[in-house]
């Protein structure tokens, strides 16, 4: 596999942030009368100028480390992940206190629920009463899918005074940790640049930034699903066989079940559909049939029953599109709801759910995280181009069986987003994000004179959908 770019391009960048601002102004101009807030404004722009503007100086300037110390360009990458992180942390920390009276900010319900669920599990450990499960599931009727975030919350405020601040610390050192994870499956996969580059996208993210600075368990889902990527793709590559590689990511996709049981539906299936499709260049027969059966054999010993009452609840409310029917009508007829939120259904995510969420760039009611993370989500459609690009490209060069664990993550998850509630929701795609920039960074690295011409009518075409898409959110609300 031959690497043409070590870096993302200016002919990238600079066109993406010409797009940005372009349609910025022209959204400010053609809806003059519900302009963004000029924090917002300055949220989104940091967040584009991050991705663009710096994704191509740092990439460009730390593709020679390690060329005399090994491990250089890890220890950056990790440090300055976090500090940014660190940063973003104080800052909405102190932005949400000031303006809010309490660090939960805006759209805060499940940030409250899940503090509310920490402090209770604290409180039992400092009563020395451990069943949790029996006291959580009659205080808050919580199911497995909840369990697992509030005792880890629980653990962290009995050992810190139930400090949501050090909580958060916490929270910003495991997304560094993700960042430095996704450039070592990239390096592994597709070349140490390309993993670069990778890494340089995950640690620049905004979004991810954004739930450094939250009570949601994002930050820590998305840990556990790069760090079991991370150990089933070394385990599938390694040459020998052996407990201690295979029990991490067999342990991590128990414990995704407490924390969202249709990820770790996503993540078994994704497993077992790597061993099975897997090249036996890669993956022995013997390793196949080893792992198949104790994937299988190791969640049923482990959580019992209740997995699969929870996992065929899942698949009987999803049936049909029932419940996305009836999420859709819900959110058409809601106050401030979109009226046209009623005609949305899988036919029409599933074509645009590489690309979905857009971007909100006019001033809606109620929707303050999507205004806030608009730059974000803007970078997230003009990247979704290079993720495209680079499902085509294995396609046509038969790569893809050497990366059939990655695919089944990425492709499996946003198939079940698609037919869910969730599918034009940012929050629920934050667990697709790293793996969408593993395959954009691909894409990246082998972008070509024809294929950049293409990405040019896709920029354009991102530009027209902005505009529409705050056409859409307007006229649902009768605004205008």
């Amino acid at each position: 596999m031959t690497e043409k770019l070590l870096y993302i391009p200016k002919k990238i960048t600079e066109p993406a942030l010409y797009a940005y601002f372009g349609t910025l102004v022209l959204s400010s101009v053609v809806f003059y009368r519900y302009i963004l807030p000029w924090y917002y404004l300055l949220a989104g722009a940091v967040g584009v100028t991050a991705v663009f503007y710096y994704g191509n100086a740092l990439s460009k300037r730390w593709c020679v480390l390690n060329v005399r110390r090994p491990k250089r360009f890890e220890e950056r990458l990790f440090w300055t992940a976090f500090a940014i992180r660190l940063v973003y942390m104080l800052l909405i920390y102190t932005v949400f206190m000031l303006q809010y009276g309490n660090p939960f900010g805006f759209e805060n319900m499940d940030a409250c629920y899940y503090d509310e669920l920490g402090r209770f599990v604290a409180d039992m450990v400092r009563n020395g009463n451990f069943h949790f499960y029996d006291r959580i599931s009659s205080y808050f009727g919580s199911d497995l899918s909840d369990m697992g975030y509030g005792i880890y919350l629980g653990f962290i405020y009995f050992l810190t005074g139930n400090s949501m601040f050090i909580a958060r610390v916490i929270k910003c050192l495991l997304s560094a940790c993700t960042t430095l994870l996704v450039y070592r499956i990239g390096a592994r996969n597709f070349g140490d640049q390309t993993g670069r580059i990778a890494g340089i996208l995950c640690m620049l993210w905004p979004n991810f930034w954004y739930y450094c600075g939250c009570q949601l368990k994002e930050t820590e889902m998305l840990f556990l699903t790069v760090w079991f990527a991370y150990e089933a793709d070394s385990m599938l590559r390694s040459r020998q066989l052996s407990v201690w590689r295979i029990l991490p990511s067999l342990m991590i996709m128990a414990a995704m079940f407490t924390v969202r049981t249709p990820l770790a539906v996503v993540l078994i299936l994704a497993l077992l559909f790597a061993v099975v499709m897997s090249s036996t260049k890669m993956v022995s027969w013997g390793k196949k049939v080893v792992v198949g059966l104790l994937s299988l054999s190791l969640i049923g010993v482990t959580m019992g029953n209740r997995i699969l009452e929870e996992t065929q609840a899942l698949v009987e409310e999803n049936a049909g599109g029932q419940m996305q029917k009836k999420n859709m009508e819900w959110r058409s007829t809601r106050d401030n709801g979109n009226k046209f939120a009623k005609y949305a259904s899988t036919a029409v995510f599933a074509p645009l759910i590489f690309t979905i969420p857009f971007s909100t760039m006019v001033n809606v009611p109620e929707q303050d995280v999507q205004k806030l993370l608009h730059g974000g989500n803007f970078a997230k459609n003009i990247l979704s181009f290079f993720v495209l690009l680079c499902m085509f490209q294995m396609l046509l060069s038969g790569d893809w069986r050497q990366h059939t664990l990655l695919l089944a993550l990425f492709l499996g998850y946003l198939v079940v987003l698609s037919m869910s509630a969730f599918a034009q929701s940012e929050r629920f795609h934050q667990p697709a994000m790293p793996f969408a920039m593993l395959f954009a960074a691909y894409g990246i690295a082998h972008c070509g004179k024809r294929e950049k011409r293409w990405f040019g009518f896709w920029i354009a075409g991102i530009v027209f959908v902005s505009i529409v898409w705050g056409w859409f959110k307007l006229k649902g609300r009768g605004l205008i």
